[in-house]
């Protein structure tokens, strides 16, 4: 197996997206006060193991909108054979389970949970409209509920407001996807949102969306350090309201994503407030 196959191999995962999820698991973990140093090790590569698995199969579902939309992506480019994918995927759905049941009982329940809802997710309902940007926005803000499941169901309830504003920013970014993808996933036959009720309507439910996560974000007793943070995220959601205003799907998105990367801030800045640390 050479270098390139390697590489291949871990593009296939999104690493970063990897990153960002296991993060976001740390951080419900650490609201929900549990600071055991061995938990929050597996806590991360749990959810970097799964979140990987469902980027790996979902380019194996995607495979012909990814040759029209993103054809350097690695199966459309021909560095990993289409099977290959499929069977890494599962492996690491089944190790990330594995990690998971080491820590608790609500840990493995949550991975086995999400580990079948992002390959229902990719096999069935990414090409319905709304209820697969339901079913990523719900992935996405689990990694919270994940974190503090590690601390039982009192984690599962500290971690209420992180996991609504993650689903509702993603909701918004995940419409504005479809938007910018439109012409791939009409030509594979996909029915988004955006395909069948229109440019226009898609992008005011997906600004509705973030206009809702910036009302939730000031709900949050994280203290003062937290709002200066997560100011700077409601300022990128206003601003990706008034870019989709303007017809960029793309720029939107773009500012969605960097938003959701300071809301995360914002919610360490509120673990290290419940912690007493800041």
């Amino acid at each position: 197996m050479g270098i390139e196959t390697l590489r291949a191999f871990w593009e296939i995962l999104r690493p970063l997206n990897c990153t960002m999820a296991g993060v976001a698991a740390v951080i419900g973990m650490a609201i929900a006060l549990s600071l055991d140093f061995r938990i929050l090790i597996l806590i991360f590569l749990a959810v970097f193991l799964i979140t990987g698995a469902g980027n790996a199969v979902n380019d194996y579902y995607d495979r012909a909108i990814d040759a029209v939309n993103r054809p350097n992506r690695p199966i459309p480019s021909g560095r990993i054979g289409s099977k290959t994918a499929l069977i890494y995927s599962l492996i690491l759905f089944a190790a990330g389970c594995i990690v998971a049941g080491v820590v608790n009982r609500i840990c493995l329940e949550v991975a086995v949970l999400n580990s079948a809802l992002l390959i229902f997710y990719a096999r069935n309902l990414k090409a319905t409209p709304l209820a697969g940007n339901i079913c990523v926005a719900f992935l996405t803000g689990s990694a919270f509920l994940f974190g503090g499941g590690a601390a039982g169901v009192a984690g599962l309830l500290a971690n209420q407001v992180p996991f609504l504003l993650s689903f509702l920013a993603t909701m918004s970014r995940e419409i504005m996807k479809d938007v910018e993808d439109m012409e791939g996933d009409r030509l594979g036959g996909a029915k988004t949102l955006p395909i069948l009720a229109g440019v226009r309507t898609a992008s005011a439910i997906a600004a509705a969306f973030a206009a809702l996560a910036v009302a939730l974000s000031f709900t949050a007793p994280f203290g003062v350090a937290y709002l200066a943070v997560v100011i700077v995220a409601d300022l990128l959601f206003l601003a990706s309201i008034m870019i989709m205003a303007r017809g960029n799907a793309a720029g939107s998105q773009r500012a969605l994503k960097m938003g959701m990367a300071f809301a995360l801030a914002a919610f360490l800045a509120g673990a290290l407030h419940q912690m007493k640390l800041l």
